[in-house]
């Protein structure tokens, strides 16, 4: 059975509680960081052992480990890639197609959809309702 036996960092709680509050090191922060970061460390009992709540730690992680950016504190660390549309002319009109179903009749223009053309159907079709 493998060992469950958990390294413990001394020196993390810097001030008691104050209105229920602890004050942590950033050096012991930054440690435990680094022992959850080891293969098949728990990260639940790594803050067990410390007294903490799971969650503080992995905020904690997502603050201190290596490859987080200083004052990420707010951010999820995803980076967002651009997005960029193909111009209209570069669009295939050829497997575009606008489909009406109104009273029973379907409608159907494929191609390029002329709007002046589509609103003149629209008003036809709003007038016999």
């Amino acid at each position: 059975m493998a060992d469950k036996s958990v390294e413990v960092v001394e020196g993390l709680v810097v001030r008691g509680p104050v209105n229920g509050r602890r004050t942590y090191s950033k050096a012991a922060k930054q440690a435990l960081v680094q022992i959850c970061l080891r293969p098949g460390v728990s990260v639940a009992g790594t803050a067990l052992a410390h007294g903490i709540n799971a969650n503080l730690l992995r905020r904690w992680m997502t603050r201190y480990a290596p490859g987080a950016r200083a004052g990420n504190e707010g951010s999820s660390g995803v980076a967002l890639l651009p997005v960029s549309t193909a111009p209209a002319a570069a669009r295939s009109s050829a497997d575009s197609f606008i489909e009406i179903s109104f009273m029973g009749a379907s409608i159907r223009m494929r191609g390029p959809v002329d709007a002046r053309a589509l609103r003149t159907v629209l008003d036809c079709l709003a007038q016999r309702a």
